[in-house]
């Protein structure tokens, strides 16, 4: 007879942000251009076994297709824009409120107040951005993909490369692939 299943549970105030786990310094990205691509923190709540995500060390190991993050960001402050090659990803504004924009330069665009939920298909473009004026904020993220899908199928903006690219070097931009980060062509 097998063991039964045990539940697990992930508290959020002994979470590290996945940042923490790595350090963004000693991979030759200084922490304003990792602020241009990420989000500020991210706390990788449940991932399946074997994520193949290098910084997430989930709270609790989870079904297989499914990660759920907080991303926390300050006014002002969200991920570059990106896309999801072959996930799904559903943003649920927590705290504070969050534009999400979508689709080629992301032209298009809602706001997300507290309980307000998003989906984005899988190789649309999306950013989300806290514009709350006050207080960090917090953004529920699910990202959700077939059995295969391995969760390091984001692609960056090209545009963000360039930037990192004029500002901080194209050495930066190497090292950010060298972590998976990979971009691609121009979007608008």
């Amino acid at each position: 007879m097998s063991e039964p299943l045990k539940p697990q549970v992930a508290r959020f105030s002994s979470l590290q942000p996945t940042k923490r786990s790595f350090s963004s310094t000693e991979l030759g990205i200084p922490e304003e251009a990792m602020q241009l691509v990420t989000a500020h923190s991210v706390y990788s709540m449940m991932a399946p076994e074997g994520n193949k995500r290098k910084a997430a060390q989930p709270g609790v190991i989870g079904p297989v297709g499914l990660e759920v993050v907080v991303a926390q960001c300050p006014p002002g402050q969200g991920p570059g824009l990106h896309r999801h090659a072959r996930t799904q990803e559903t943003f649920f504004c927590l705290t504070g409120q969050f534009e999400v924009q979508w689709g080629p330069g992301g032209t298009e665009s809602t706001l997300l107040n507290p309980l307000d939920i998003l989906t984005v298909p899988p190789g649309v473009w999306r950013r989300f951005k806290n514009v709350s004026t006050l207080q960090d904020a917090k953004l529920l993220v699910w990202v959700q993909g077939g059995v295969d899908d391995a969760f390091n199928d984001v692609i960056t903006d090209a545009s963000l490369a360039n930037t990192i690219a004029s500002r901080f070097g194209p050495e930066v931009v190497q090292n950010f692939q060298k972590i998976g980060i990979t971009f691609d062509k121009e979007t608008k």
